[in-house]
């Protein structure tokens, strides 16, 4: 460290000692503040900003939907009966009032809103002398004679356009579609649906509901547990700080300052605006324990200082603020860069939150001064005089972790660098395996056996229809939907897409499926004829048939008014990562041999919740990487500033680096895919390492007395940093247990897990790689900068240690002999 940079933190520090119950009003003024901004908290999320928002089928979409509806925040209810069939009155009656009843909500697009007993749904038949009649299906009365019954079984079950897609095959169930408008709260329309599955459902009759509002609903319910969660995460928390420290200094102090920060976050987010979603409750906890974890390292190197100091509390808060703040500012920086980093992304919530969350981070840099304040004024002469005590014998932790550096460094060097070698390789092949986007089908943020996913499961196995689907779009000169070109191109791409996906398509829906009815009824019903005919001026008729005895408002769902605007729906059972791709790629090889542009007009892709996910997961997989490559540069320009050496920089970069390798392929290993959800948790799970790091080598540095010592050095900064970063492991593992075991939300689980890995990679980081690399290439940024926290190490610590007074390893003898001692 610098002479300059020695005078200004030395005055620095004096000066917050000096002023320590100033400091302390200040901060309850600043906690007050932002107090009432976290009360202003938003918790709703607008699809349109989980979205990227410069993608061209995002652009698209905005276009089209005020034509058609967004096609992303579909709603579908599934009304099944447990006996018989849906073909009796009472069930009939029970589907006729709830399509009756979500037409009526203000919430929803009423021309989107589609069952059987919907005006809109049409059926062909033929009258005297060769006429036929198109005619609502199921509308405005349910049958009320057997008769009638059996003829509207007969017509929904001979068209492909209901059967199988309105109504389930096998006749037990019955679908309704709703398009809810783009600024109604996933809480208020999940809420309707469910007020709708309470109402309806009897002894014989169940309701199952499905779609993107359902699924963000049931998220949002889980809110009241996720508080339950962080509660019993922050008693076991404290538990472990009091278990650890044994004192209320180590439990108090870091839960304080915790708490502070914790305020002063949501106070930004109040204060900015931020809608947080229960999603991102998971980035506050995280957030708070990386508190704890500098407010640790700030304790413990308080109760150094006390003890050095003779009980003296202003001097001890001195030193350690002298001491800490500098490498507090490395860490917290890097930290923030890595949420910063993630406005890179043309998402609106990305970008919101990298602003957000940046700013807290870099607010937690005051826990190296506000934690030693708060220390200052508790009463430490019981906890001083039990570090005295403690301070020159190795406990249990101490044995443990000294030993596994000694090996580190000693014998076992080449045993860790072939370790780290082998887990390298094999994290970079499982990490080529990431996915991007949803790998598994239903929802990967809810456990399979979760009641969304089974009503997801449900609605695959039972319909030909999902709320996944994927529309192609056309846009012309006024009149030109009824081109039969354009017609006949609607019809191929539908035929195409089954054929190049089987496995997947389910069914298809748009104008043309009226002009098939009318064509198979002009042909007796026979279904070899639900096809355009071929001849352009027999569809051109057709065509003309059908616009002039249907209404607009069973039409609207397909064209516009203006007849130059028309779209075509797909319906695919998932939106899996796989699946994503193939059917992007079979929808552009039709237009391989197609143009899309015509003499009146253009056909455009895509749209619809699949158009949306092929979007997002571009955006994800184009700017992952970039966003990589941004952070790590930037958090080794920040080491390489705060060391004042490239070595440094490298030093702390790359074991960051293979870190994250490792949980990539813990991601890859348990179908975690990469996406708007876990990212952010990846990104400040990358930090989390260098955090220790950065603490251990300042440490280090701080405790180098010769050039000749560095067994001493490093073995003093893993029993000092290095036992503090176990036990803010320690503290942060216990906090992670609540989420696997508690939570009914499968991501929040799977990123505990997913941290606790990560966790325990960094601290055997700290403990093996980092001492073996400044005992191999014994950098100078070590040697040049100590600031000496003691004039020298006690003979008793250089014995608990287990070296001699030169500094020299005297490997188990010492350790045995204090144990007999």
């Amino acid at each position: 460290m610098s002479n300059d940079k020695k005078r200004f933190m030395d005055r620095f520090a004096w000066f917050m000692a000096s002023h320590r119950v100033a400091v302390l009003v200040v901060v309850f003024i600043v906690f007050a503040v932002f107090l009432y901004g976290a009360l202003k908290i938003r918790g709703e999320v607008i699809l349109q900003d989980m979205l990227p928002y410069d993608h061209p089928y995002l652009k698209l979409h905005a276009k089209f939907s005020q034509v058609f509806g967004s096609g992303g925040s579909g709603g579908v209810i599934i009304v099944k009966v447990k006996n018989g069939d849906i073909f009796n009155k009472e069930t009939l009656t029970k589907l006729q009032q709830i399509t009756n009843e979500v037409e009526m909500w203000q919430e929803v697009y009423r021309i989107l809103t589609v069952s059987i007993a919907s005006r809109s749904i049409k059926k062909v038949t033929t009258l005297k002398k060769g006429e036929i009649k198109i005619e609502p299906l199921m509308w405005p009365d349910v049958p009320d004679t057997p008769a009638r019954m059996e003829d509207l079984k007969a017509s929904i079950f001979a068209s492909p356009a209901y059967n199988g897609v309105l109504v389930s095959q096998d006749g037990t169930a019955a679908l309704l579609f709703t398009e809810f408008k783009e600024n109604i709260s996933y809480e208020r329309a999940f809420g309707l649906l469910r007020e709708i599955a309470e109402k309806y459902s009897d002894a014989n009759t169940s309701i199952h509901l499905v779609g993107y509002p359902v699924l963000m609903g049931w998220i949002y319910s889980f809110k009241h547990q996720i508080y339950q969660i962080f509660m019993v995460s922050m008693i076991l928390m404290i538990i472990t700080l009091f278990l650890i420290f044994r004192n209320r200094v180590g439990m108090f102090v870091p839960v304080a300052t915790s708490l502070f920060f914790t305020v002063v976050g949501l106070g930004i987010m109040g204060f900015t605006g931020f809608n947080f979603s229960p999603l991102l409750y998971v980035l506050a906890f995280l957030v708070g324990a990386m508190m704890v974890s500098h407010s640790v390292q700030s304790t413990y190197r308080y109760l150094e200082e006390l003890h050095a100091s003779g009980n003296d509390s202003r001097q001890a808060c001195y030193m350690t603020m002298r001491s800490m703040v500098i490498p507090a500012f490395a860490a917290v920086t890097t930290d923030a860069a890595g949420f910063l980093v993630l406005g890179l992304a043309k998402i609106a919530l990305m970008k919101q939150l990298a602003l957000v969350m940046s700013l807290w981070m870099t607010s937690i840099v005051l826990t190296s001064i506000l934690t030693p304040i708060i220390c200052s004024f508790m009463p430490m002469s019981e906890a001083s005089d039990k570090w005295s005590a403690e301070r020159g014998k190795l406990d249990r932790m101490d044995k443990m972790i000294v030993a596994i550096t000694r090996f580190s460094i000693g014998r076992g060097k080449a045993v860790v660098f072939g370790v780290i070698v082998v887990i390298l390789a094999l994290s970079v092949w499982l990490s080529v395996g990431i996915k991007v986007g949803d790998p598994t089908p239903g929802s990967p943020l809810l456990w399979p056996n979760h009641k969304y996913n089974q009503d997801q499961e449900l609605m695959n196995k039972a319909f030909n229809a999902s709320s996944d689907n994927f529309m192609l779009f056309y846009e012309g000169k006024v009149g030109s939907v009824y081109d039969p070109t354009v017609l006949t191109t609607f019809e191929a791409f539908a035929r195409h897409m089954k054929q190049e996906l089987p496995d997947i398509y389910k069914s298809s829906s748009s104008v043309i499926s009226i002009v098939k009815m009318v064509n198979a009824t002009l042909h007796d019903g026979d279904q070899l004829w639900y096809q355009l005919p071929k001849n352009p001026e027999l569809l051109y008729g057709l065509m003309g048939y059908v616009k002039s005895n249907t209404d607009m408002g069973t039409l609207s769902r397909f064209i516009d008014r203006m007849l130059q605007r028309a779209q075509m729906t797909i319906y695919f059972p998932d939106h899996t990562s796989d699946n994503l791709l193939r059917v992007r790629d079979a929808a552009y090889n039709f237009f391989k041999n197609r143009p899309m542009k015509l003499e009146n007009g253009e056909f455009m892709l895509a749209g619809g919740r699949v158009g949306m996910e092929i979007a997002l997961n571009d955006e994800m997989k184009e700017r992952h990487l970039e966003m990589d490559s941004i952070v790590y540069g930037a958090i080794l320009v920040l080491c390489i500033i705060s060391f004042l050496s490239i070595v440094g920089g490298v030093m702390l970069t790359v074991p960051l680096i293979f870190a994250n390798l490792v949980a990539v392929a813990y991601m890859a290993m348990n179908n975690i895919g990469l996406s708007i959800n876990t990212l952010p948790v990846t990104a400040i799970g990358a930090g989390m390492g260098v955090d220790f790091a950065i603490y251990f080598y300042s440490r280090c540095r701080d405790e180098f007395v010769n050039e000749a010592d560095w067994t001493k050095t490093i073995l003093m900064g893993v029993r000092t940093t290095g036992k503090a970063v176990v036990y803010t492991g320690l503290t942060m593992f216990a906090a992670l247990l609540p989420w696997y075991f508690m939570s009914g939300l499968k991501f929040q689980a799977q990123m505990g897990v997913f941290l606790a890995v990560v966790l325990g990679v960094n601290v055997l980081l700290t403990l093996t790689l980092h001492p073996l690399m400044l005992y191999f290439f014994k950098p100078k940024f070590i040697t040049r900068g100590g600031t000496g926290v003691e004039a020298e190490v006690s003979k008793a610590e250089e014995h608990s240690l287990g070296l001699n007074g030169n500094g020299i390893d005297t490997g188990e003898k010492i350790q045995d002999a204090h144990e007999r001692g």
